[in-house]
């Protein structure tokens, strides 16, 4: 077998005493960039040194503002909603290079990474709301591929690895009007060029409900909340993968952190929001090394190779803190790599 590569969702909470509201205004105004680009940089490093195989940008902000903002800025399009390729840019991108610098100077090695987008069905439903404009979901399309082509551009020191279309309500949301075929339409254009680039595309579904339209697109990684929904694998048949070349990124550690600071209250009889100190239990008794290497087990008995890439569910924007964030990075690491160690050594 080959070994699985982790990967991890994107978000993680703001520092200490920076609001995520912060981060958006910095981001927009450009006028405190000393600030804003070293909490980038710091959180960036850190996932590579916590063992992200391959990180994606820290992000900081809204999955879809952050996109949509830009969009329906009307000096950044030639008309609305149509946006100049020069400014889809994330600027997250330009900042991690640097750190990829570095990288590549300590190492010798060109740092592999997730590039983390909004896919054109939730970046519509933000936009338009339960309506079917088919011509106006084709343009949110082309717009996000704008923001893919410029990733490309700016990967100087590093090399993008995956693009990962943020697609949470796809099987999940019935606010959605439109038919398959508008959806595989919409899902092609925005992947395309990616593929010809030769990487990985995911789609990170909540559900994978909707997985075999995802087939039918040039799409070639599914990702999936596995770890806190573990029936959600009876809903895959493993020789429709097969056949469409369609690969999996597991989640295998949780991150619905309500639910779990629930576990910890009822466990130990405690308020955790209050009494702090027992929040680490998420990390020391619940999402353990051996509990997430325990799930990739499973989810590899039922899928097999097909699994390509594991990770948290979903990201850690809304975790109490980044100390409990990066220790669930950690974490997985641990468990990822033994159950590599373990796996590919037997079969060598």
């Amino acid at each position: 077998m080959q070994e699985i590569i982790f990967i991890d969702g994107g978000s993680i909470p703001t520092p200490e005493g920076i609001t995520r509201e912060w981060v958006k205004t910095a981001a927009e105004n450009r006028d405190e960039d000393e600030k804003l680009f070293s909490m980038i940089r710091e959180a960036f490093r850190k996932k590579i040194d916590v063992g992200v195989h391959v990180p994606t940008y820290p992000q900081f902000r809204d999955m879809i503002g952050q996109f949509l903002d830009i969009i329906k800025d009307e000096k950044n399009c030639y008309e609305p909603y149509v946006l100049k390729e020069e400014n889809a840019k994330i600027l997250e991108m330009e900042i991690i290079d640097e750190v990829a610098k570095q990288y590549r100077e300590e190492t010798g090695e060109t740092l592999e990474v997730r590039v983390c987008v909004a896919g054109p069905t939730d970046l519509y439903l933000q936009a338009f709301g339960e309506t079917n404009y088919v011509d106006a979901y084709h343009v949110l399309a082309l717009d996000i591929e704008n923001f893919i082509k410029q990733a490309f551009v700016a990967a100087k020191n590093f090399k993008i690895k995956v693009i990962a279309l943020d697609e949470p309500s796809l099987g999940i949301n019935d606010r959605i009007q439109f038919s398959d075929a508008d959806i595989i339409s919409a899902l092609t254009v925005v992947s395309t060029y990616a593929r010809k680039q030769g990487v990985d595309v995911e789609i990170h579904l909540h559900s994978p409900l909707k997985y075999k339209l995802v087939c039918e697109t040039p799409i070639n990684v599914l990702g999936f909340e596995y770890a806190a929904t573990p029936s959600y694998l009876n809903l895959l048949d493993k020789q429709v993968l097969e056949d469409s070349n369609t690969y999996i990124r597991l989640g295998v550690s949780r991150t619905d952190i309500s639910s779990l600071i629930g576990i910890v209250n009822e466990t130990y009889g405690v308020n955790a929001w209050k009494d702090r100190e027992y929040m680490q239990k998420i990390v020391t008794d619940l999402e353990t090394p051996e509990v997430i290497k325990k799930r990739l087990e499973t989810g590899y008995s039922v899928l097999g190779d097909q699994i390509k890439y594991a990770s948290p569910d979903c990201g850690l924007a809304f975790w109490p803190d980044q100390e409990l964030a990066f220790k669930l990075l950690e974490n997985t690491a641990k468990g990822v790599n033994e159950f590599n160690a373990e796996n590919v050594r037997q079969e060598e």
